[in-house]
């Protein structure tokens, strides 16, 4: 039962904004790493995108705070949680696909 929650995305962003005030991300390479938004991707077992200016700056120890904040914040007790983190497309960069 667990293993198929699912979590909107609304109150999952409400959640990511609240715990990134409290712990923000740590500055990657001089430039602070902004934490866009977050959506549940895939249930079985719960998977979530989490959008960031700089994923790959991303510590792993941050990713696992996410994770145990998840897990304890929409009851996911014992249930391996996933979290993909992407960057997110900048609308003003010139897209490749149209020269």
């Amino acid at each position: 039962s667990v293993w198929n929650k699912r979590v909107s995305t609304g109150p999952l962003n409400r959640w990511l904004q609240n715990v990134v005030e409290r712990h923000p991300p740590p500055i990657s390479r001089g430039r602070r790493i902004r934490i866009r938004y977050i959506t549940q991707t895939k249930a079985r077992p719960p998977t979530f995108a989490v959008f960031a200016s700089q994923p790959t700056g991303v510590p792993e120890a941050y990713v696992r705070y996410l994770i145990n904040g998840i897990r304890e914040t929409f009851d996911f007790p014992g249930v391996p949680i996933r979290i993909n983190l992407r960057r997110q497309r900048n609308p003003f960069a010139p897209d490749s696909d149209e020269n």
